[in-house]
Order: structure tokens, then sequence, then C-alpha cells
């Protein structure tokens, strides 16, 4: 009968292992990229941390997917905020949007997840417009917000002025300059720039949003100062590399509105030390002519913008030298991480 008792406690105690066993199997355990419990609905296991890039030129797409369009070029040592895994990819946030790079060109990285409010101690607001585009708009739209434009005509257009200048239009988007040399188009030079622009500030910790990721658009200047504004950037910087009518015009020219504009005159000063700090700090870091910074109110992106803004002409296709130079990645490169060094000043000053 002992014998028997003995069994069943024995039994019984076997039984208590294995359902102590099934529960601590049952209770939560960090996922994995096993783990179907936590799956978001675009198939991504969520994450919460950071990872940095191993290598240059690596590319962040707009999809998941390898022949995805690339969204931006990162070199290696940018810090990203990873939000999801799943087969070989992360899921990344970048200027407020989602992305996606392979996971083996980054690894994680022990950095402090920023909350909300972190961000916003830390993060300032860049806008960049890459100049011109694919294909010219001859459609005229007022050159400032203070001028009365003409009435629509039925295909919604503004009526083209007997004076386009005279009666305050100008033409939306005029074609862009052509390498002397290279035939590199303005259009594939600026957003090239912008390109690398972009990553340095994300590597910075700025935000940055563009006017364009791609040169096939039709976007006004007007419209471009418009997005700006809406998107609430601290500042506005236009890249542009015309054509001059001298040949020997070479180097790097800034561009502000006037004290006297009737829409940005009161944020002159500011538009000025802007203007001066990247002018400054991009011909410092390139070598390049510093051609000083020229007073117009006759461009129209710069009119409507309702922070401080500048306009900087990277070189002159028109020239020999300088078509070559925005010609090589590394001359980019090098007007990305000046134009920065720029930005950086500005801001730097703002807090003294």
């Amino acid at each position: 009968m002992k014998k028997i008792i003995a069994c069943i406690l024995i039994c019984s105690l076997l039984l208590m292992t294995i359902g102590c066993g099934t529960t601590t199997s049952d209770k939560p355990t960090t996922s994995t990229a096993e783990d179907d419990t936590l799956i978001d609905s675009d198939g991504f296991r969520p994450v919460k941390d950071y990872v940095v890039t191993l290598q240059n030129d690596v590319n962040v797409r707009k999809t998941a997917e390898s022949g995805g369009d690339i969204y931006i070029t990162l070199d290696a040592g940018v810090t990203l905020n990873r939000t999801g895994v799943k087969d070989g990819w992360a899921r990344v946030l970048i200027n407020g949007g989602i992305y996606y790079v392979e996971s083996r060109f980054v690894e994680e990285t022990a950095v402090k997840w920023a909350t909300e409010t972190d961000v916003e101690k830390v993060s300032h607001i860049v806008f960049i417009d890459p100049a011109k585009q694919i294909t010219e708009d001859l459609n005229y739209e007022p050159l400032s917000p203070e001028i009365d434009a003409p009435a629509l005509t039925d295909s919604g257009e503004y009526a083209t002025p007997t004076n386009a200048e005279l009666a305050g239009m100008k033409t939306k988007m005029t074609a862009g300059a052509i390498g002397v040399n290279s035939g590199n188009f303005e259009y594939d030079v600026t957003m090239s720039v912008a390109n690398y622009l972009n990553a340095e500030l994300v590597k910075r910790g700025y935000t940055v949003y563009l006017s364009r990721t791609t040169n096939n658009v039709n976007i006004s200047n007007a419209k471009r100062a418009q997005m700006a504004n809406a998107s609430s950037a601290e500042i506005y910087i236009k890249l542009e590399a015309p054509k001059a009518n001298d040949p020997s015009a070479s180097g790097i020219l800034g561009f502000i509105a006037t004290s006297t504009n009737s829409h940005t005159g009161t944020m002159y000063q500011k538009n000025y030390e802007l203007c001066y700090d990247v002018l400054q700090t991009t011909c410092e870091q390139t070598g390049a002519t510093r051609m000083g910074i020229y007073e117009t109110d006759n461009l129209t992106s710069l009119n409507y913008c309702n922070m401080p803004a500048t306009v900087l002409s990277v070189g002159f296709l028109s020239n020999n030298n300088d078509d070559i130079a925005l010609g090589m990645d590394d001359y980019k490169k090098k007007l990305a991480v000046g134009i920065a060094n720029g930005i950086d000043e500005y801001f730097k000053s703002l807090e003294e």
C-alpha cells in the first residue's frame, strides 16, 4: 500500500513539474525574429532602438526591396532610429518618414532612445530646395505674395502679362544650366548636392525637408517656398549651379532679399547672418572663391519665405573649373559639409 501511495505521489509531482514547465513557456518573452505574436501591419516585428551605418554609400530606400526607390544615401557612422525588422531589412525613421535599409549595413548601437521632448530640444528643422527640374514651366506666377495677381484663365493659369516683370509676374520655372564641358544638367547637380547635404544634416541631428527628391517634378519657385512655410522649417536654403554671362565667373555666391522687401524685410538681419555663415564655411571647406552676398528682390522663392532664407550658387556650370568640380562626388560632399558647418554656426549664434 505504501508503495502504491509513493508511486501516486511521484506521478503527481511529475505532473506538477510538467505543468509548471508549460506555464513558464506561456509567459511573455523578449520577441525574436521568429515571434509572430508581435507583428505590425506591414509585416515588421517592432523594435525600438538605434542602429549605426557600417560603411559609406548605404542606400535608404522607400520600400523594403533591393530595387526600391532610394530616398537618401548615407555615409558610415550615421545613427538611425530603428522601429522594426523583417527578412534582412530594418525599418527606420528619417525626417519623420518611414524608410528601409538592409540590416547587413547597420548594427545596433548603445544610444539613448530620444523622447519626443528630447527631439524638440535638439533638432532644428531645415528646408533644402535643389533648384530646377527636368521640365521648365513658362507659365507665370506673382513674384511676391504682396502682389495682386491677374485673373486666372479657363485653364487655371495666369494670363501672360504684356510685360511680366512690370506686372509683378515671373516665370514659374525656367530651364536650368548645362555644364559647359560635362553636359551635366543643373537639376542633377543640385539634387546630388542636396542629397549629400541631407545625409550630413541628418547625421548631425537635424530634421530635413527637401522640396523635391526626384528631377521629374513640376513645382514652381513660389510653391517651393510655400512648402517650406508649411513644414515649419526654421531656415530655407536653395541650391543652384547657374550659368553666368562671363565664363570666367567662378566660385560660390549668396543671395538674400533686401531690407526693404515688403514681405521679408523684417528678417533681413537673420537672412544676412544665415547667408554669411553658410557662404563663409562652404568656401573654407571647398577652397572656392567667396564671391560675396548679392541682395535682390527678384527671386520668387526668397520673396515667399516666412523664415530666414538664402540662395546659394555652389558654382557656375558655365565655368570649366566649376563644371569639373561639380561633377565630382568628393567635391559635392565637401560642399555638403561646408554648408552644414554654416548651418551649425547660424543656429549656434542664435543661442549666444
